[in-house]
């Protein structure tokens, strides 16, 4: 079973679509995962959404206010339906302990946990538990993919690594005694396409800006294209 997975980066996933727009004509996944922003592209695409539709939805600078997220989840569920297997990861607190949600139990609010960034979106609480981002405890969660079932995971991994010497320095040591990001079993072919150069600072994480997207965008599609080579050796 071939999976897709996208990482985590703010709006750095306007380069998830621009490596998506290349991948489409390449490859069929059989089951999709997301965390956090990659959650949002992860659904757009497994419910059958065009490249064209998800480079409109990062050109619009409605998607990215922040305090606008959960209405622009609930209008992207209005207009778009699953059409395959598709899981996402979000983060339970205080226990800060990894969890999958798949399929038709994923509902808005479980969109809105997986890109619940601490200190710049509310963290969410669906029935009596409460729930935060799903790349906090690691930006790319093949994890979950090969837990799925995965046989194959093709990985767009938009954060490799944080914007910020400061970020970084923090990540590491957060994730280092919180982290989840086990490796993916023997058997388990994986592709992880990663920004050939990077994409900004931290404050272009957050701060949409036309250019920027249409750089990303650029970029992903390139990246991309440099990546056929070691997706057709799979």
């Amino acid at each position: 079973m071939r999976a897709l997975v996208f990482s985590g980066g703010g709006l750095f996933g306007a380069w998830q679509a621009g490596v998506w727009s290349v991948l489409v004509d390449h490859i069929v996944p059989d089951l999709i995962v997301g965390a956090s922003v990659g959650s949002l592209n992860g659904y757009v695409i497994a419910s059958g959404g065009t490249p064209e539709e998800l480079r409109s939805m990062w050109l619009d600078p409605a998607f990215a206010r922040f305090a606008d997220l959960p209405h622009n989840i609930r209008r992207m569920m209005a207009h778009y339906t699953l059409r395959m297997p598709f899981a996402i990861t979000a983060t339970e607190l205080p226990r800060m302990k990894p969890r999958i949600f798949h399929d038709s139990e994923i509902t808005w609010q479980h969109l809105a946990a997986s890109c619940a960034l601490p200190l710049a979106l509310p963290q969410v609480r669906i029935g009596t538990q409460w729930y935060s981002d799903g790349g906090l405890l690691g930006a790319l969660p093949s994890w979950a993919a090969a837990e799925l079932g995965a046989t194959q995971i093709i990985g767009l991994q938009a954060l490799p690594q944080p914007p910020s010497w400061w970020l970084g320095q923090a990540t590491r040591a957060f994730r280092a005694v919180v982290g989840h990001n086990p490796p993916v079993p023997p058997g388990i072919d994986v592709l992880e396409i990663r920004p050939g150069r990077p994409l900004g600072s931290v404050r272009d994480t957050i701060q949409w800006k036309q250019s920027n997207i249409e750089r990303w965008l650029d970029q992903g599609a390139e990246d991309a294209t440099v990546a056929l080579s070691k997706l057709r050796a799979l």
